[in-house]
């Protein structure tokens, strides 16, 4: 936990330096690019976008991503408290399981240096983890469990962003480019977990019973908001 507050810091201090308006001489404006999201990779999750303008006022980006599992140990713990301790809200913190994630994402640019632009992101991301020996004992959540543990999550959404692009010259061809972003956005999301050997112990006598087999199906919609921040190298246009 200590290290992804850190990180979290870190990632937004740098977010507040690219924030600063950029003097660039060079007249190009940005084109196609490349870029990496280190604000994803707290989760930790690598996402790949590339940038293809279609004109000079509209661009189209593609996102893949891949979240690792990094998880040691049998015990999951709640990143959050009370209602969002909830574990439906914990599948981007859990760091057993694996997610692959795709995007795509039209840009307006709302000035002739492409700097200041609105992009509506079209997302889906899948977390999954197979017979994991695996036990969640939060006491506000329903879904404690203490298992072999099985899930399948799908997640699918939109985002409603405005960002501001900066750039600094690296060659006669080249910009390193920052993207800065932030908006809102909606998630519907379905679920499928399966507990094997699941150990249940009752809070009024402290008595264990266990469970041999158990599912738990159920779907929600809830909004999200977003900052992050995009690094890359794009082409000039002249």
């Amino acid at each position: 936990m200590k290290m992804i507050i850190a990180f979290t810091v870190l990632i937004f201090a740098v977010i507040n330096v690219f924030s600063q308006e950029v003097k660039v001489k060079d007249k190009a404006t940005l084109s196609d690019g490349f870029y990496i999201s280190p604000t994803q990779l707290i989760f930790p999750e690598n996402i790949l976008t590339y940038e293809h303008f279609i004109n000079n006022k509209y661009s189209i980006s593609y996102s893949l991503g891949y979240k690792i599992p990094v998880g040691k140990g049998t015990e999951f713990e709640s990143f959050s408290s009370g209602k969002f301790a909830a574990y439906e809200y914990q599948q981007m913190f859990n760091q057993f399981s694996n997610a692959v994630y795709f995007s795509i994402a039209p840009s307006y640019f709302l000035d002739e240096n492409r700097r200041y632009f609105i992009q509506c992101e079209v997302f889906n991301r899948f977390y999954w983890f197979d017979k994991k020996q695996l036990s969640f004992d939060n006491v506000e959540d329903a879904h404690r469990f203490n298992s072999i543990r099985s899930e399948k999550t799908n997640v699918t959404g939109f985002k409603l962003l405005i960002g501001k692009n900066n750039r600094v010259s690296v060659s006669k061809s080249l910009f390193l480019s920052t993207k800065i972003y932030g908006g809102i956005g909606l998630r519907y999301k379905n679920y499928h977990y399966e507990n094997v050997n699941n150990h249940v112990i009752d809070p009024n006598d402290n008595t264990e019973t266990i469970i041999p087999y158990g599912e738990e199906n159920g779907s929600m919609i809830t909004p999200s908001f977003h900052l992050g921040l995009k690094i890359g190298l794009a082409k000039k246009k002249t």
